[in-house]
């Protein structure tokens, strides 16, 4: 049995003490201290949208538009090895345990110049951390790829069976949009996995394909097993339409991913100083009862130039851009859906040098411990949480 002591927690004031027994929250009580907590216990991070086959790769490169990026990174795609891939992946990953993230999903291009070494390198550095991360695999038919075409829905099978759990593409960036969404769809419903889809990373109402998703999703029966992350355009449509589409999503059980960052730094780029925020509604769609994640998206390439993966600092902008202010709804942005941490939960959780949760958004310090399943991971993190035993402190105790 070990016991956290006065840490602060997400959802309420005050000191606590957490006891954890093997890999469970046993038990949450008022701190038998009543010092003010120095360190916030929260739930892990979660990272539901990241490219880390992409990541660090031109990271003093300024995009002038969307267009400018995606044709940088076709060019790159015909270059880069599955060593350049793995390395560039594998420094995300570890940047993301630092950071105190236990879960990420990273969109791994797939097309007939790239093949299999985006899916290769990711799958050699994901392997390399699977006591401390969950990476869960897209394979995304990049820009160069239209999943309309025979090879390229080859090519999702050849991933699937790599070890992709999931298959996504961006529509808009094909000849026939809807008819590559539509083909997407059929394809995961051929091979039995579920869909991130970019759609509608764009300002266009007229263009928008999300009202053809929710369809789609409800005539082929995909319920619960589609995601659509970017939905810029929902920033654009009318008020009353924007209400409704919301409503179909939550009843089709559509993860909507917002990427603050981003989403920010690429919309209407190019244009002078933009007049639309270019962010999917984040306080309507909770209203709706979608359900809403955020991701950090691009690190430091030819999207975007900066970012760390790190979670705590997505929430920070997230909140100053979606204006969502409730502590447990940006909670659950930033933790994979978890508001707080309960009695019987999983002890894959994140002590932060911080006095409360506004506090470590304000700040996002350095020296965090992430637990997975009760235990601290990496000797770095073992380290710090011996430093500060009996502060925060992690104290081991018998039944």
């Amino acid at each position: 049995m070990r016991i956290l002591r006065s840490v602060a927690l997400i959802d309420r004031a005050g000191s606590f003490d957490l006891v954890l027994e093997g890999e469970r929250v046993r038990d949450i009580s008022a701190a038998a201290d009543a010092a003010a907590p120095r360190w916030l216990a929260m739930p892990s991070l979660v990272n539901l949208h990241a490219h880390a086959n992409r990541a660090y790769a031109a990271p003093a490169r300024r995009p002038s538009s969307l267009g400018d990026a995606v044709a940088s990174a076709k060019r790159e795609r015909a270059s880069a090895t599955t060593e350049d891939i793995r390395a560039r992946a594998s420094k995300l990953l570890r940047r993301s345990i630092e950071h105190g993230v236990s879960s990420v999903r990273t969109h791994t291009d797939i097309d007939v110049v790239t093949g299999m070494r985006a899916i290769d390198g990711v799958l050699a550095a994901a392997s390399e951390v699977t006591s401390a991360l969950d990476v869960e695999i897209v394979a995304f038919a990049s820009a160069a790829a239209d999943p309309s075409h025979p090879e390229t829905r080859a090519l999702f099978s050849e991933a699937v069976g790599r070890g992709a759990s999931l298959i996504g593409a961006v529509p808009a960036l094909c000849a026939h949009p809807a008819r590559a969404l539509d083909a997407l769809l059929d394809t995961a419903m051929a091979l039995d996995v579920p869909v991130d889809v970019h759609l509608d990373e764009h300002l266009d109402a007229p263009g928008a394909l999300i009202h053809r998703l929710v369809e789609a999703t409800e005539a082929r029966g995909l319920q619960g097993r589609v995601t659509v992350s970017h939905a810029c355009v929902l920033s654009a449509l009318p008020c009353a339409d924007v209400r409704r589409l919301l409503d179909r999503m939550a009843a089709a059980g559509i993860v909507l991913v917002v990427l603050p960052e981003l989403n920010l730094y690429l919309q209407a780029r190019g244009d002078g100083a933009p007049r639309v925020r270019g962010l999917a509604p984040v306080i309507e769609a909770l209203k709706s009862g979608v359900p809403v994640r955020f991701g950090t998206d691009n690190v430091r390439d030819w999207f975007f130039p900066f970012g760390d993966g790190d979670m705590l600092e997505t929430g920070f902008v997230g909140a100053l851009a979606s204006q969502v202010d409730a502590a447990e709804e940006l909670g659950a942005l930033i933790c994979g859906g978890r508001r707080r941490i309960e009695v019987g939960d999983l002890a894959d959780l994140l002590l932060v040098p911080a006095s409360c949760f506004d506090d470590a958004l304000a700040r996002r310090p350095a020296g965090r411990v992430l637990l997975r399943r009760g235990e601290e991971v990496g000797a770095a993190a073992r380290g710090a949480m011996a430093a500060v035993s009996g502060q925060a402190g992690l104290v081991d105790a018998a039944d």
